[in-house]
């Protein structure tokens, strides 16, 4: 059953006891159904350019999705009571900007749509004392069963399941779309996952997943050109000592490079990436 956490929309959302910030400045203007989450680019959380890392960034945002989702009752410890846990399918992540050193930036995520075995979440990345947006990021998730590992029927959930925190809001990205490499015979590079690329479920973190993609291009590209678009789409999981295949390819447009995961001497995908400079 879907706890009821919501109230009218307060003209101030209340961040923390210290912080807030008027529901203007906000992507969603207050709506209570929505999660909002407060940051700053603290020291060692950028990368070498001063800008927020995408390590950070990614883990942020799938930070913001659980602790929104645990507010509203189907949150991590919520699903881990009936054995299910959440998986996340999809995701895509487009930036005009990323915050600097010291500078502060709010997270929005509230979910979108809910069909089937599949739910869409959104977010977007604010500047909380001028609204200016940063970027945008789109979200793909099941509902798993962890015994049978057989995704759930969103639709049957008891009492409407989630329903009453849909926001229909969207955001203007494209969302994801199919990413199909043409060699996956010739790897580019091989790597092992060792214990620290591990999250708590003891698999591969997600957003090491693109650490790791992004570590394919040469450190200078990044400076003279930031990356505006991740998508990436997750098919399996790689856990410890498995040995990693990296595929690497210009997409069929030249707009972006595909990059592609296996294992098992390149028999499994495990993840592919589109990477926009």
């Amino acid at each position: 059953m879907v706890k009821d956490f919501f109230s009218p929309s307060p003209k101030i959302i209340n961040l923390n006891m210290h912080n807030t910030i008027p529901a203007e400045n906000t992507y969603l203007k207050g709506d209570p159904r929505g999660g909002i989450f407060p940051f700053v680019v603290e020291p060692f959380s950028e990368d070498y350019t001063g800008r927020l890392s995408w390590q950070f960034l990614g883990n942020h945002l799938l930070r913001c999705a659980s602790l929104h989702a645990g507010q509203h009752g189907f949150g991590y410890d919520d699903m881990q009571k009936s054995h299910h846990a959440w998986v996340l399918s999809r995701l895509v992540i487009e930036m005009e900007e990323m915050p600097t050193t010291g500078e502060h930036y709010v997270i929005e995520t509230w979910v979108n749509r809910i069909y089937r075995q599949f739910t869409d979440r959104l977010f977007a990345i604010t500047n909380p004392q001028t609204g200016k947006v940063y970027g945008y990021a789109f979200s793909t998730w099941a509902l798993i069963d962890t015994t049978s590992r057989q995704p759930m029927d969103l639709a049957e959930l008891p009492n409407g399941g989630f329903s009453s925190a849909l926001i229909e809001k969207e955001i203007p990205i494209a969302g994801p779309g199919r990413i199909r490499l043409k060699n996956t015979e010739n790897a580019v590079r091989t790597r092992q996952a060792y214990y620290t690329d591990l999250d708590i479920n003891g698999h591969v973190n997600s957003i090491r997943y693109i650490e790791m993609m992004l570590d394919l291009f040469p450190a200078k590209q990044f400076e003279a050109s930031p990356v505006k678009r991740l998508e990436v789409a997750y098919s399996a999981e790689a856990y410890a000592d498995d040995l990693l295949q990296f595929y690497q390819e210009p997409s069929a447009k030249g707009d972006a490079t595909l990059v592609e995961i296996r294992k098992e001497e390149g028999r499994i995908p495990v993840v592919k990436a589109a990477v926009t400079f």
